[in-house]
Formats: structure tokens, sequence, C-alpha cells
């Protein structure tokens, strides 16, 4: 587990812990959690006749429905209502069982309930999405540091990058060091910074 993913599992445990002592509300009122909503329910029904209720029935959804449903062969007829979230059905009392397979299908694969997120995987994608703005940033600077340098190298004539730049500046610092104020060792360490600059650390 990387910093940010530790640090939000830890805000995250944290919340949780002072939502189970305060009751999770504003000013010592508790929150009441609301009930899950069945995507479809049965809310009359009558020998050849049901009334059903989606959790979310859009107006495209309810005309597509009417327009498919309606060719089956059993229904006497079949509304939807986007407003309300009713759909209604008339049939054959005979036909029970094809309404009930009816009834089954679209709760499967058309009122479907969206699978929650667990908390872990709420916390981790929130990990991810800090991950990846540090990594953004990051690369934000590394992209800024480059352009500084091609214009330096660029108002150079090619002499100075900003690695190169840096180098001299610190070989000169530790020449002045040593020779002015004879802290060798100091002025040793910045020399060799420049050195491992020239040697390697190059922006473009």
């Amino acid at each position: 587990m990387s910093i940010v993913s530790g640090f939000m599992m830890g805000a995250a445990i944290g919340n949780n812990i002072r939502q189970m002592f305060t009751g999770g509300g504003c000013d010592g009122v508790a929150a009441v959690a609301p009930q899950p909503q069945q995507p479809l329910a049965l809310v009359a029904q009558v020998p050849g006749r049901r009334r059903y209720r989606a959790a979310v029935l859009t107006p495209e959804l309810a005309t597509l429905l009417e327009e498919k449903l309606s060719q089956l062969a059993f229904l006497t007829s079949f509304a939807a209502n986007s407003t309300s979230g009713s759909l209604l059905f008339t049939y054959d009392p005979a036909d029970e069982r094809k309404m009930d397979a009816l009834a089954l299908w679209l709760e499967r694969y058309v009122f479907t309930r969206p699978q929650a997120k667990t908390e872990v995987q709420e916390v981790e994608e929130n990990a991810a999405a800090a991950e990846a703005h540090a990594g953004s940033l990051t690369r934000s600077v590394r992209n800024m540091a480059r352009s500084f340098s091609a214009w330096i190298k660029a108002h150079t004539s090619g002499i100075f990058d900003i690695s190169s730049l840096a180098s001299c500046i610190f070989a000169l610092r530790g020449l002045r060091k040593m020779l002015l104020t004879k802290t060798y060792p100091s002025g040793a360490q910045m020399l060799w910074w420049a050195l491992a600059l020239m040697r390697g650390w190059r922006t473009v």
C-alpha cells in the first residue's frame, strides 16, 4: 500500500469512527440512512393486471418499452409512465407464467440494480485518483524544468542547459569558498556536486 493509499484508508476509518460516536449528523442530529429502493417492484396485482414501479424510468426507456413490449402476443396492453415510474400490464389471466417470466427478465436485464461499491473499493479509487494527481503534478514540474532548460540552451547558443548552468554555479561558489574562506570540506562538496551534475543529470 502506498503512502497516499494508507492516508486515504486512515481517513475513511477515522470518519467511520467519528460517525459511530456522533451519529454522523450535524448539531447533534443523527443522520438516518435512506432505505434502498427496489429497481422494479410489484405494487398491485389482480388476475390479468399488474402494476410495477420502477426506481428509474427515463422517457426514452418508457417509449422504447412501450414500443417493444406492445408487440408481445400475450399482452393485451402495456403503458409506461416515466413521471411516476409506473409500468401497467394487462394480459390474459391464463398467461400468468409468461407474465412472471417477463417481469423476471425486466428485473434482471432492464432494471438491474447497480452493484454498490464497497468502502474499500471507494478508498482505493480515491487513492488511485490522488496518486494520479500527484503523478501529473510531478510530470508538470518536470516538463516545466525541461522547458526552462531548453530556453537557457536556446539563449546561450547551446553552451548551457539547466544542469550545466547549475554545475557552473556550484563550481564557482565552491572555488570562492575554498579560496576566500578556506572552507575546504563544503567547497569540495560543491565541486563534487558540480562534477556529478556534469556526469549524468540532464533534463534535455
